[in-house]
């Protein structure tokens, strides 16, 4: 059904199990859904097939079986390696769950391996943040992703800042932080690709890249997004629903956009600096946006402040700049 709009030049190159927690599925049911997939949809010979991991949720058994069944990514949801931190987070697992989750996974043939991060919780400090940059290095995965922590609206977490139960840290600890994690981890060999993501030389992840450099992806699962033909959709979010769906043999979609031209550009300004920088010539070009033209006065600010410089055509973000890449992008969208 999905597959009868796929053009048949089209290859899928990565596999992607994410949100929520895949790694509770079997392996008899996740290799079940990856056969469903290769037998519906072009999937290419090398595809990089990732599912994210809680490191309580894994054992070495289950490890060797995902191997087995074509999962050669792995992506731990370690977060810290000091237990206080894991219980602030109400993760499941302890700090000796995701060393030993590593390693069996090593053990289990996984040479492409990522661990998450989380950085800027209230307690932090350099130091406190430091010792996590170091117990990761230590492991030595081959990818690392870094993320600060962030209150949402609607979440536990927003609920307790606004009842002054947690207090987020200073803005200024929160992009000393972040440069601190740029400069160790470029230290030790990963390479900084996207503002939170760092990988060891050709470890960096194909599945996010789609996303973060523009091109076109289909998501498959309640809540998930697609974007096809200049479309933006997204699923029915309620799983009885979106199964009620499935089973009358209709699309479970919740609802769709097409991206305006000033949407895209917008995006590929805001993808741009988080990742190799904005193209001028191509936003000039496809969107009729001349960035130094119109939007001088803050590109000059930001560049006096030493966030921006301008690089054989390109606007890139510097290192003190990426810390605040959110709010630049805000700005020249």
């Amino acid at each position: 059904m999905v597959a009868d709009a796929i053009d048949d030049n089209q290859v899928f190159t990565s596999i992607f199990f994410g949100g929520g927690t895949p790694s509770l599925l079997t392996p008899i049911q996740l290799g079940g859904i990856a056969d469903a997939l290769h037998r519906e949809f072009p999937v290419a010979p090398d595809v990089e097939f990732t599912v994210e991991t809680n490191p309580g949720t894994a054992n070495i058994k289950k490890l060797k079986e995902y191997k087995s069944i074509g999962v050669n990514r792995l992506s731990l949801g370690v977060q810290s390696f000091v237990p206080n931190d894991l219980e602030f987070l109400t993760r499941i697992h302890t700090v000796e769950d995701a060393e030993q989750c590593y390693h069996n996974a090593r053990i289990a043939g996984f040479d492409n391996i990522n661990i998450d991060l989380m950085f800027s919780l209230p307690t932090h400090s350099r130091e406190q943040w430091f010792y996590n940059l170091r117990r990761t290095r230590e492991l030595g995965p081959d990818h690392i992703s870094a993320y600060s922590l962030t209150y949402e609206e609607g979440t536990p977490l927003h609920t307790m800042v606004k009842r002054n139960e947690v207090v987020p840290i200073e803005e200024e600890l929160d992009a000393e932080l972040y440069e601190l994690t740029i400069d160790t981890l470029d230290a030790a060999g990963y390479n900084q690709y996207e503002i939170s993501n760092y990988a060891r030389p050709g470890k960096e992840c194909l599945h996010n890249r789609t996303y973060w450099e523009y091109h076109e992806y289909m998501g498959l699962g309640p809540s998930a997004h697609s974007f096809y033909n200049g479309k933006r959709y997204w699923n029915i979010k309620n799983l009885n629903g979106y199964t009620r769906k499935i089973q009358k043999g209709v699309l479970p979609i919740a609802g769709e956009e097409i991206l305006t031209n000033d949407q895209r550009a917008e995006e590929e300004i805001f993808l741009g600096l988080r990742t190799n920088g904005v193209d001028l010539k191509k936003i000039k070009k496809f969107y009729n946006l001349d960035l130094l033209d119109q939007k001088t006065s803050e590109i000059s600010l930001f560049s006096e402040r030493g966030f921006l410089i301008i690089d054989n055509g390109f606007l890139r973000l510097t290192k003190t700049g990426k810390a605040y890449a959110d709010w630049i992008a805000s700005e020249l969208m």
